[in-house]
C-alpha cells in the first residue's frame, strides 16, 4: 500500500474521530490577527488557475522517500489542513491567548497558545505578517485524541517575501490507532 492511501485513511479516521469534539463557546469581541480563511481561499484560486508544477516529497517511517513532480493538484484538498487552524472563527477566540510582537523588519508575529482545559484542536499557531499585511509564514501544532485515535501534526507553510504568495508547506505527524502501530510520516511540498 502506498504512503498516499496509508495517509489518505489516516486522514478519514481522524475526520471521523474529529466529529466527538465538543463545540466551544461563542465570543465575537476580539478581532482577528489575520484573515487566514481569505488568504487561503485567494491562493487556492490563484493556483487552481495557474497550477503551478510542484516538487512533492513523502516520508513514511520505514519507507524509502517518494518524490513526484506534480502537474496539476487539487488545491482546495491541499490546502486544507491550513484551513484546519483558522483561529479567527468567534467559537474559537476564547481558548486561546494571544501575544504580538513585532520584528527589527516591521514584521508582526502573533502567537496564539489553547488554554489547558480548552477541547480545541489547535494547540499552537503562528502567523508572520508583514508591514503590508502579507501572510510570511504560518506554524502550528495540531493535537487530536480520543479513544480509539491520537494524531499529532505539525504543519507550516512559507510565502514569497513582497507577494505572500505561496512558496512551500510541510506537514509533519505521527497517528495512532488504538490496536495499530504509529504512522510516523512528513510532506513537503515546494512550488
Amino acid at each position: 500500500m502506498s504512503s498516499y492511501r496509508i495517509i489518505g485513511l489516516f486522514a478519514l479516521l481522524w475526520g471521523l474521530a474529529a466529529c466527538e469534539r465538543p463545540t466551544p463557546p461563542l465570543a465575537t469581541d476580539r478581532e482577528p490577527a489575520y484573515d487566514l480563511t481569505g488568504y487561503l481561499q485567494a491562493q487556492t484560486a490563484r493556483l487552481q488557475q495557474e497550477q503551478p508544477p510542484v516538487l512533492k516529497s513523502v516520508i513514511t517511517k520505514g519507507q524509502p522517500t517518494e518524490t513526484l513532480q506534480m502537474e496539476e493538484l487539487d488545491w482546495e484538498k491541499e490546502l486544507a489542513i491550513f484551513q484546519e487552524v483558522d483561529l479567527s472563527r468567534p467559537a474559537l477566540r476564547d481558548f486561546y491567548r494571544e501575544e504580538r510582537h513585532s520584528l527589527p523588519n516591521g514584521s508582526t508575529v502573533s502567537i496564539f497558545t489553547k488554554d489547558a482545559e480548552a477541547a480545541a484542536p489547535v494547540d499552537r499557531l503562528q502567523l508572520t505578517i508583514s508591514p503590508s499585511q502579507k501572510l510570511e509564514s504560518l506554524e502550528a501544532m495540531v493535537l487530536e485524541e480520543n479513544l480509539l485515535f491520537y494524531s499529532k501534526r505539525n504543519i507550516s507553510l512559507s510565502a514569497e517575501p513582497g507577494t505572500g504568495n505561496l512558496s512551500s508547506y510541510r506537514v509533519e505527524g505521527v497517528q495512532k490507532l488504538i490496536f495499530g502501530d504509529s504512522l510516523r510520516y512528513r510532506v513537503d511540498a515546494n512550488l
